[in-house]
């Protein structure tokens, strides 16, 4: 081969001495500088490679994921193993991951980071990576793989051997490891870029890091990151599938015990025979003891609406976040029985985004510790599940007449947050300090073109779900000219027309005078 002449040619020529152009103080010789006997090359297409010192590309094999050479007898013929006495490493390589391995016939071999060192007889010259994705088995050598490509048999926690169909037999199976050689997983009931795994998340740890390089045979387009996983982390994800270890391989490199635990085939290992994984739903509806269907993530998290978010703008700043970590998802996918159309996003004050639902920006409670939990609900009288369902909300804000003045609850001039109710889309509800218990006294029977235009009546009387805070013993109707209105402790319930159906306007606090026209929250007194 060219390159074995070339090498020859080299150690017959004399050493080379690099002397200082500024001299020896003391009038001593120089040190010799030995050259490199594996160092980085640039490869126009590949990047940087290891080579030997002369520029011959090195390689890595898949069937040595173990760490141990098993490319023997003929194999060697097309693939010379790597071998240097005193190695000297060149810039860009970390000596302390270079190792001595001893082969089958007592020879010794050069590895990288557990992965022994070869040649390819078919390169003639420096420079030639011929060898890349041989037989899908050989690459060449990189020191920043971020993953590798690995040929073994598989066998599982229960000690017996498998094949790619997780049948008990023999066979070797390809699979992706990370650098140090840890096989990595999928299990079968996650979606693309969901996690549903809500078990032990100590037993099937899940794998990130950020990619740099992968054998050719992979590419790097099917790799992307998730954080909808039980502990909402980045996780690595293969062709939407997120990856995981198995804790019971105890990091011991090409260990593939997890094919069959707790049986055969749950978590397959992850190769390039995967079909891409099936999309689910992001949000979705899921239920809670005692409050029914909530808006969940994918893992089942129950999210938040927090009252002081009346007017579609989140008000959790600082540490509120600390406790109440906003939810956000770049590409929504909406579970059955929601409407995605009131599914929204907001840029908070921060520049991050948030994910909305009817325009109430929706959160996580730190305090939630499984998926399904909802210590959330009703802390503080401020959050609550949230819902799609929901008839009315419980707002808190500063009230701000049609006047533009600020009022406090007793609807004096002052700086105080109020609660009251609303619909479900954050619009005030009022009433009137004329009506009397379960009687409309304000409405003229000309809707249209009567003074229901100034106070509409709400007329909501289905009520679906309300806020924790709120009774719905409270709530009734009343006929009011042939339509139904809504009722709190016997007040019939208003909107104010110069509102303008506008979330958490309450500008009608004021007309005419403050106080005539109260907002409604569980405070307000029985009607009489």
């Amino acid at each position: 081969m060219q390159w074995f002449k070339s090498t020859l040619l080299m150690l017959s020529l004399p050493a080379l001495l690099f002397v200082s152009a500024c001299g020896d103080d003391d009038g001593g010789e120089d040190p010799i500088v030995p050259s490199a006997d594996v160092k980085l090359v640039g490869n126009a297409t590949l990047g940087n490679i290891m080579t030997d010192g002369e520029g011959n590309s090195l390689y890595f094999f898949s069937e040595d994921v173990a760490g141990q050479p098993t490319c023997e007898g003929a194999c060697l013929e097309n693939w010379p193993v790597f071998f240097k006495e005193d190695l000297q490493v060149g810039e860009g390589l970390d000596a302390n991951l270079f190792t001595t391995v001893t082969r089958s016939d007592g020879s010794r071999q050069i590895a990288y980071n557990g992965w022994p060192l070869y040649y390819f007889v078919n390169d003639a010259a420096p420079g030639e990576t011929n060898g890349d994705g041989a037989q899908e088995k050989w690459f060449v050598a990189k020191p920043n793989y971020s993953l590798m490509y690995a040929l073994a048999q598989l066998v599982g926690e229960d000690g017996k051997q498998y094949n790619g169909n997780y049948e008990e037999g023999p066979g070797l199976t390809p699979f992706i490891t990370d650098f140090d050689g840890n096989t990595l997983y999928i299990f079968v009931p996650d979606r693309n870029g969901i996690s549903q795994y809500i078990l032990d998340p100590a037993t099937w740890p899940v794998f990130y890091e950020e990619l740099q390089a992968v054998p050719s045979i992979l590419s790097m387009e099917d790799f992307d990151m998730t954080t909808d996983n039980q502990l909402g982390v980045p996780q690595l994800t293969y062709k939407g599938w997120p990856l995981y270890y198995f804790q019971q391989d105890n990091f011991q490199r090409g260990s593939t015990k997890g094919v069959s635990f707790p049986q055969p085939g749950i978590w397959p290992i992850a190769n390039t025979d995967l079909e891409e994984a099936q999309a689910g739903p992001n949000v979705k509806l899921a239920g809670v003891v005692d409050l029914g269907a909530v808006i969940a993530d994918a893992r089942g998290r129950t999210l938040y609406f927090f009252s002081e978010d009346v007017n579609g703008e989140s008000a959790c700043e600082g540490d509120c976040l600390t406790t109440w970590p906003v939810f956000y998802r770049e590409e929504l996918q909406v579970g059955e029985g929601l409407d995605a159309a009131k599914f929204s996003s907001i840029t908070r004050e921060d520049g991050a985004k948030q994910t909305t639902y009817d325009g109430w920006p929706l959160y996580y409670f730190a305090g939630d510790t499984q998926p399904g939990d909802a210590e959330g609900e009703g802390v503080g009288d401020k959050w609550f599940v949230a819902k799609n369902d929901y008839s009315l909300m419980y707002a808190q804000a500063q009230l701000v007449g049609i006047d533009g003045v600020e009022y406090n609850s007793n609807y004096e001039p002052g700086q105080e947050l109020t609660y009251y109710i609303t619909d479900a889309q954050g619009r005030t509800l009022y009433t009137w300090v004329n009506d009397t218990k379960d009687k409309n006294n304000f409405t003229e029977p000309d809707f249209e073109n009567g003074n229901n235009k100034v106070w509409p009546i709400f007329e909501t009387v289905d009520l679906n779900s309300i806020p924790s805070i709120l009774n719905e013993n409270d709530f009734g109707s009343i006929d009011v000219h042939g339509r139904k209105q809504l009722t709190y402790k016997g007040w019939p319930l208003y909107y104010y027309g110069d509102d303008n159906q506008q979330r958490g306007s309450n500008k009608g606090i004021a007309f005419p005078e403050p106080g005539v026209w109260p907002i409604a929250n569980k405070d307000t007194a029985p009607a009489q």
